[in-house]
């Protein structure tokens, strides 16, 4: 089977995230990088989404993906932990923010791992994971991608019930397809028309679902109006007016 991506050129891009500002500027940074190392490759519109997976929560930017290559970047702000899954991929991992701990069978001490570290755990591997406080890093992915969507969806559908997050997932994923068929081939050569037109209305599809499922932006603010039922204070017995009530000054 022919790839498209170098997992070594991969990982260049991404260390060129290191010493950026802020998480935008790096995110930006890997997408330029890789822009210059695979032009028109990436499909840059997709959306940040959740991912439970093993037991782990983090949210991720998938850029491309294909039957048998994904790269993305995942993380989270605030911590997780758990189990990797065991999949017919290999992965390779760049840390570009954080740190992060692994551990395989038969491995007693932590491995760990912190911006600029590579991580990489092969097919039918596993590893236990924690992200302590925090973690980003850029993954590349090549193997048998279906066989891995049960684990990626299985915590959605009997835990977390975030039906949202599995259609986007979904979605996303056949509408990244649709942009991997609509590219030249892996050798270079043209997509053929037939195959042009397929990933077009991939494409379009798989856009059209992510948009119509999309939740709203998170905000912070409390909404407006949300306690008026808490509005009108009860009334207090006389005797309870006059405990809250503050003392009266003393003459001299």
């Amino acid at each position: 089977m022919e790839y498209v991506f170098d997992p070594g050129v991969v990982h260049e891009c991404a260390m060129t995230c290191l010493g950026k500002p802020d998480k935008p500027a790096m995110f930006a940074a890997f997408e330029a990088a890789m822009a210059q190392a695979y032009p028109g490759r990436l499909n840059l519109d997709q959306p940040w989404i959740f991912s439970n997976a093993g037991g782990a929560m983090i949210q991720m930017k998938v850029y491309y993906a294909s039957l048998a290559e994904y790269i993305m970047i995942w993380g989270t702000p605030i911590g997780s932990e758990g189990h990797s899954g065991r999949h017919a991929l290999g992965f390779w991992d760049t840390v570009i923010d954080g740190e992060m701990w692994y551990y395989g069978e038969g491995q007693f001490d932590k491995r760990v791992y912190r911006p600029g570290d590579r991580v990489y755990v092969g097919p039918n591997q596993a590893r236990g994971m924690n992200f302590t406080t925090g973690v980003y890093a850029v993954e590349y992915a090549r193997g048998v991608l279906p066989l891995s969507i049960p684990f990626g969806l299985a915590d959605s559908l009997i835990s977390t019930l975030d039906y949202a997050t599995i259609v986007q997932t979904l979605s996303m994923y056949t509408a990244l397809v649709g942009h991997h068929l609509e590219r030249p081939r892996a050798d270079g050569l043209p997509s053929s028309p037939l195959r042009r037109s397929v990933g077009a209305r991939m494409l379009r599809i798989g856009n059209r679902i992510t948009r119509w499922v999309r939740p709203p932006e998170p905000t912070d603010e409390i909404p407006p109006g949300t306690s008026t039922g808490s509005a009108t204070r009860p009334a207090l017995s006389p005797a309870a007016e006059a405990a809250a009530a503050p003392p009266s000054p003393q003459g001299d």
